[in-house]
């Protein structure tokens, strides 16, 4: 049986990869509880807020799926010190962590400060999972390798492709992340995944995490 017929013939096993997803900046809370709800329902793997829905997420989940925030989200601007301190608020209701990589220092060849910046997050994660977006829609192939491999140096434990502000990832982006880092570096695909279909090729490149706001359909369209 083939990866595909594999995953097809069992819709849990798609789901268990899924970071269900809802990073408006208008969110209601209501949108939220209807999102925790689909995680829970469908047995995704997590949901993913933005910081201030963190705590919402956390007791509507419970400890039986993974709550994600962003941080530095969505540009990765910020100084590493701010991005510190939003982990540290947010320590006590959020498993996972997904940081936006500092897009001005890597467009302006500061490899250094896009390094030190990752690490000096994922010193405040701690044990608990990073993730580090690339916004890989916006980069040259040459870029999104170069980029993946300063996630890896920075400690991330996934290179993960886009926030969605900048195009669909395409499944090439994820080839090319997987040429420049190691095995123990896992990738997440994310931006404009929304049927089983698509999520499947990026599985089949190398992707272990599929984020979308499209859990649902996704699993729905196993079939």
């Amino acid at each position: 049986m083939s990866l595909e017929e594999t995953l097809r013939a069992d819709p849990a096993r798609v789901a268990s990869i899924i970071d269900h997803t809802n990073v408006d900046p208008t969110a209601t809370e209501a949108e939220i509880r209807t999102l925790c709800t689909e995680v829970l329902e469908y047995g995704f793997c997590s949901a993913v807020v933005v910081p201030y829905h963190a705590p919402l997420a956390s007791e509507l989940l419970a400890g039986e799926a993974n709550v994600v925030a962003v941080i530095g989200f969505p540009y990765g601007i910020q100084n590493s010190a701010a991005k510190r301190s939003e982990v540290d608020a947010l320590r006590e209701h959020v498993d996972e962590f997904d940081m936006v990589m500092n897009r001005t220092a890597f467009a302006n060849d500061d490899h250094e400060s896009v390094v030190d910046d990752i690490r000096a997050v994922k010193d405040a994660v701690g044990e608990k999972t990073l993730k580090c977006i690339i916004e890989s829609p916006a980069l040259t192939p040459s870029e999104i390798r170069q980029a993946a491999a300063l996630v890896e140096d920075g400690g991330a434990d996934f290179v993960k492709t886009a926030v969605g502000y900048d195009g669909p990832t395409a499944v090439e982006e994820i080839t090319a992340i997987r040429d420049a880092i190691g095995p123990g570096t896992e990738i997440k695909a994310s931006g404009g995944i929304s049927t089983f279909d698509e999520a499947f090729e990026m599985v089949a490149a190398g992707a272990t995490r599929i984020g979308a706001s499209s859990g649902v359909a996704i699993y729905e369209t196993t079939q």
